[in-house]
């Protein structure tokens, strides 16, 4: 069974969420936030990021942002995961998905869960560039 939230170096993934989690009869929508790593221009040449955290606060926080939603918004499931280790420019490292009614709410319920986890949750991102060198970004 896929777990609602979750952290570590395993990625679960998106495809493995839709084959598992049982749609409710009543749900109409799903939305899903892949987040990627990447390398812009305001950034520079970035080859990978390095996320660390504190598991057991991360989970504890994720499952208080996943509650949030679920009282916020009229959903009927929220899930929350994330990678740690080294995370390729390309890869995926951030995942939300939410099953509603209807579109409105559960785009909206995905939204806050993505905000609230890049403000609240103690995840660490650490930038390397093709040159070898390496920087921490600070959080939203």
């Amino acid at each position: 069974m896929v777990p609602v939230v979750y952290i570590g170096v395993e990625w679960i993934g998106v495809e493995r969420v839709l084959q598992e989690y049982a749609v409710p009869e009543d749900c109409g929508a799903s939305v899903v936030f892949l987040g990627i790593a990447r390398s812009a221009p305001e950034d520079g040449p970035v080859v990978e990021l390095h996320y660390e955290a504190f598991p057991e606060m991360a989970l504890k926080v994720m499952d208080e942002i996943r509650k949030e939603a679920l009282k916020l918004f009229p959903v009927k499931e929220v899930m929350v995961h994330h990678r740690l280790g080294v995370v390729k420019v390309g890869e995926p490292s951030f995942l939300v998905v939410v099953f509603g009614g209807h579109r409105e709410e559960t785009f909206k319920a995905c939204r806050y869960v993505v905000d609230e986890v890049k403000k609240r949750v103690p995840i660490w991102k650490k930038e390397v560039f093709k040159d070898g060198k390496s920087e921490w970004v600070l959080g939203a």
